[in-house]
């Protein structure tokens, strides 16, 4: 216990240094996969773009609210809950459609679109919830306007400045975007281990609540998008991809808002649990949604066809 306090009074100050700057590091890298053309397929997929855009932008945050109020958890788990359902789908959900053999482009369009959209809804719905749920007497001061700042520069200028230089030096782009995404990848390990180190106490008072609400609401989101893709009828491939970009939540920028924009660490503890959570139901997805793709390809190989 007394190497997690020494590694947690660390832990904190680098989590509110570092979180942003890997933030910065995954839009640079979603930016270095994405051309203008992605933004302009929104008019190919205009049903699935429109189910996906609002299910995250309106479905799971009433989701995550209706949990919050049947659940009932601390303050900060339910604020906590609220900011990790405000943030649009990441990069991994672009990873687990291609390992379903999901619609891969749209999936990089409505990840393109939401990260877009969702910097100039965080801030509203994340001072909601601290009106909401937090106590009157440690409700802290949002300033709106300052959160949305720091949220264009967390993520639209880096997003922009991959974009630039995928269109600019294409080779390059290319040739650096896996090593950079393997990079992202154990510094996003690394934060998650500081982020534990930081909030251990917290995450152990509120384990069980806590990891339940987050189980609960995940399934929910994911099933949110199966069933609003399959009610208008959309090709399968398109469907899981909906499931993945509904139910995946863009875990970097959540935490991002906790530690660095809010300074608590208190409200990481449910964020950190769903780092848990989440991969082990979407690769559980992944198999099931490749299973479904390959049987209605199977059935309808026309129809396939047209959608790949």
């Amino acid at each position: 216990m007394a190497l997690l306090q020494a590694l947690g009074e660390q832990a904190a100050f680098i989590n509110a240094e570092v979180i942003p700057w890997v933030l910065r590091l995954v839009m640079v890298g979603m930016g270095l996969t994405l051309t203008l053309a992605d933004f302009r397929r929104v008019a190919q997929f205009p049903a699935a773009a429109t189910i996906g855009l609002l299910a995250q932008i309106v479905g799971v945050p009433i989701i995550a609210y209706a949990a919050a109020v049947v659940f009932s958890p601390p303050p900060a788990i339910a604020i906590g809950l609220m900011i990790l359902a405000a943030c649009p789908s990441g990069v991994t959900s672009n990873a687990y459609s291609f390992a379903a053999k999901a619609d891969v482009p749209l999936c990089v369009t409505l990840s393109a679109v939401t990260s877009v959209v969702h910097v100039f809804t965080i801030p509203f719905l994340v001072n909601w919830s601290l009106q909401t749920f937090a106590d009157p007497g440690q409700l802290p001061p949002l300033p709106v306007l300052g959160m949305l700042r720091d949220l264009v520069g967390f993520t639209l200028v880096p997003l922009v400045l991959g974009m630039f230089v995928r269109a600019r030096f294409t080779a390059t782009a290319k040739r650096i975007e896996e090593p950079l995404r393997k990079v992202v990848l154990y510094l996003m390990m690394a934060v998650l281990l500081l982020g534990v180190a930081s909030s251990y106490r917290q995450i152990i008072d509120y384990a069980a609540v806590a990891g339940l609400l987050v189980i609960v609401v995940n399934l929910a989101t994911m099933s949110l998008g199966y069933g609003l893709a399959r009610s208008f009828r959309l090709p399968m491939p398109q469907v899981v991809t909906i499931v993945f970009e509904v139910g995946v939540q863009n875990l970097a920028l959540a935490l991002a808002i906790t530690f660095r924009m809010l300074n608590r660490p208190d409200l990481a503890v449910t964020p950190l649990l769903y780092a848990v959570v989440m991969p082990a139901t979407a690769l559980m997805f992944v198999s099931i949604g490749r299973k479904w793709i390959e049987r209605d390809a199977a059935r309808s190989p026309v129809a396939a066809s047209r959608t790949s």
